[in-house]
Parts: C-alpha cells; sequence; structure tokens
C-alpha cells in the first residue's frame, strides 16, 4: 500500500513561515533571504523523501491464539521485519488502523535485516471467525513536519468462541431432564476393581503376570465398567417472527453463550454431549476436544429463516429413544413448547439460567 502523508501541527508552522519568508525574499530581492528560502525548502524536501524511504521494506508478522472467547483480552506477538540491506528504521509509531491514535508500540531503532518485537492486546466483542486488524506504521522522521504512514498486516485469522459463563452446578439437579439422566455402559473401563482367575473367552492383556506367578495359575485383572451420561442440546436456530432485528440479535446471542455454558460444564462433568440444529449437528463426544468442536461450531452458527423441520424433530426422538436427555435452546421458547408438548424435554430460557 502506497504511503499516505500530512502535515503535522509543527509542519503547517513551518510551512506558513516559509511562504511568508519566500514573499519578503521576492519583494525585496535581498540574496541573503534567499539563502534562507533555499535551506528552509531543503528541510521540506527531505520531510517528504526520507520517511516514504523509512518505510520501505518493512513487514509484519503476527502470532495469536488460534481462538479465544468474546470479550476476552488476548495477547498478540508483533514483529515488525526491516528489509533493508543496509539502512536502519528510525522512528516510527505503531497504532491499530481501526483505533486511531492509540499508540500500541514505538520503535526508536530496527538496524538493517533485524525486526523489532512487542506484544500487544487485542479483544473482539463478536463471536466470529476474524482477521486481526492491519497495523498503521506512522513516522515523523527527520523534522517533525510531515506525517507519513502505511498500513500493512497480515493474513492471521482468529476464531472467537461465545462467552463460556460459570453456572451454578445446582441448576442440573433442578431440572427435570437431569434428574434421572441414564448412565449408559461403555467400554471396560480404566480404573482397577478387583482380582480374579482367568475365565476361558478373556482378553490375555487383562492377565496380571506377577500375581499370577505368585499365585500359579492365570489371574485376570478385573476393571471397573464405565459409565457415561449423554445430554443433548436442540438448539433452534430459526428467527422469531415479530422481534426487530436488534431484539432478535441480543437473544439469540444469549441463547448462543447459554448453549456452549451448559454444553462445557457438563463435558467438565465427564458427561457426552452433543448438539444439533435445524442445519447441522455436532455428533456425541466427551472431553476436551468435544468441548473445542461445540464452541468451534457456536463460534459460526448463524440465525436461519427456516423453522426448524420434522427432520430436526425426528433427531429429538431418536436420541431420546437412545437413552439420552435433551433441553431445548431457543431464542423463542413459547413456540417450543406448543411445537413439542410435555415430556423429558426441558426448554431452557437464557434468564432463567443462574450464574455462579
Amino acid at each position: 500500500m502506497r504511503p499516505r502523508r500530512r502535515l503535522s501541527r509543527t509542519g503547517k508552522h513551518f510551512t506558513i513561515i516559509f511562504v511568508l519568508v519566500l514573499l519578503a525574499a521576492w519583494n525585496t530581492g535581498i540574496n541573503l533571504l534567499y539563502v534562507v528560502v533555499s535551506g528552509l525548502a531543503s528541510f521540506l524536501i527531505l520531510s517528504v523523501l526520507v520517511p516514504g524511504f523509512t518505510l520501505r521494506r518493512l513487514t509484519v508478522t503476527r502470532e495469536a491464539p488460534p481462538a479465544v472467547q468474546r470479550m476476552e483480552r488476548f495477547p498478540v506477538t508483533v514483529a515488525v521485519q526491516n528489509r533493508k540491506r543496509f539502512f536502519p528504521v528510525v522512528s516510527v509509531r505503531i497504532e491499530s488502523s481501526v483505533r486511531s491514535g492509540q499508540s500500541l508500540s514505538y520503535i526508536a531503532k530496527a538496524h538493517a535485516q533485524t525486526a523489532a518485537v512487542f506484544r500487544v492486546s487485542e479483544r473482539f466483542e463478536r463471536r466470529g471467525v476474524y482477521p486481526l486488524p492491519p497495523l498503521k506504521l506512522i513516522t515523523t522522521f527527520p523534522f517533525g513536519l510531515l506525517e507519513t504512514s502505511v498500513v500493512v498486516g497480515d493474513p492471521v485469522e482468529v476464531v472467537v468462541y461465545p462467552r463460556v459463563l460459570a453456572l451454578r452446578t445446582a441448576l442440573f439437579d433442578q431440572l427435570p431432564a437431569t434428574g434421572a439422566l441414564p448412565k449408559v455402559a461403555g467400554g471396560g473401563g480404566t480404573e482397577f476393581f478387583c482380582l480374579r482367575q482367568y475365565l476361558p473367552g478373556d482378553e490375555l492383556r487383562k492377565i496380571a503376570w506377577r500375581p499370577s506367578a505368585r499365585a500359579g495359575t492365570l489371574i485376570v485383572r478385573e476393571l471397573e465398567q464405565e459409565t457415561v451420561r449423554h445430554a443433548v442440546f436442540m438448539f433452534d436456530t430459526g428467527r422469531v417472527e415479530g422481534l426487530d432485528d436488534s431484539d432478535f440479535e441480543n437473544r439469540f446471542e444469549d441463547a448462543v453463550e447459554l448453549v456452549a455454558s451448559l454444553a462445557v460444564t457438563l463435558l467438565q462433568r465427564e458427561y457426552s454431549v452433543s448438539l444439533v440444529t435445524p442445519t447441522a449437528q455436532v455428533e456425541d463426544g466427551e472431553g476436551k476436544m468435544q468441548i473445542k468442536r461445540i464452541l468451534e461450531f457456536l463460534a459460526r452458527v448463524q440465525p436461519t429463516h427456516e423453522v426448524a423441520g420434522d427432520a430436526f424433530f425426528r433427531s429429538i426422538i431418536a436420541r431420546e429413544a437412545r437413552g439420552a436427555a435433551y433441553f431445548a435452546v431457543t431464542a423463542d421458547a413459547e413456540r417450543w413448547g406448543r411445537k413439542l408438548g410435555v415430556g423429558s424435554l426441558h426448554v431452557l430460557d437464557p434468564q432463567e439460567v443462574l450464574r455462579a
């Protein structure tokens, strides 16, 4: 991008003095005044040429976390590389291109083929996927008469998750769907339960060889059976009739944060959680990877104009038949109540959730 130039306050005063001296020399014809005019003109010429050369061949490289939460400040490491072979960079101020006037850092001097590294903090107010805003490099070198700036950036994107709010765990005991949330057997487990004699058909990898050697017969290590509790969030992303865009947007964002907070809380309590919307879904999963998958999905989810269709509700019934408890989250809880009726479904309203 080409540099932009504007006179600084000092430069404006200097220009007025230059014009006055030039007029005086023109009217009087005094040679000494012409010498002064030529000296002042050299200052102006250097102020135009030198800053452009100073900002040439400067590149910016930034490192940021791949994902952050909305409204959360996060560090960004910035390296301004001087790629000139011989000449240094002197007196460069760094600003954000979206927050004009807010200085982020200052480079007093960076030698040729070196980089000035510093750290700044950023924050995104909305969830989604956003590129880091470009940086503005500004210099008034050498005389402070002309401010020259250039906007530079690099293609770094950050996934902005919805906020995960702390919830009181008593909430899950109070909801009808969690009171009798089933536990489903899942595999051989990892916790030691007891030792017993080997039976035909037992897996050889379960044999405890040292106890077997002491007992003179094969001994098998029995593991405690794992149990998994399943929870399904049915998130209706359809728009609500009768609400203007700003009201619906606020209610929709509250609903997204509610799903994120509840899902993360349940996953941290060793639940298996899945998420279904009218247009997409996140299959059952557990642990930290499932937290990442759900937050990645919620960072990108957008309202739809279509109302949840029959396939959406058939998915609800199928999951309930497998012994999963499910929760409906929507910006229009009243419509869900009319559509689905009663049963194990509990329609969650963001206003009713108690935060820690």
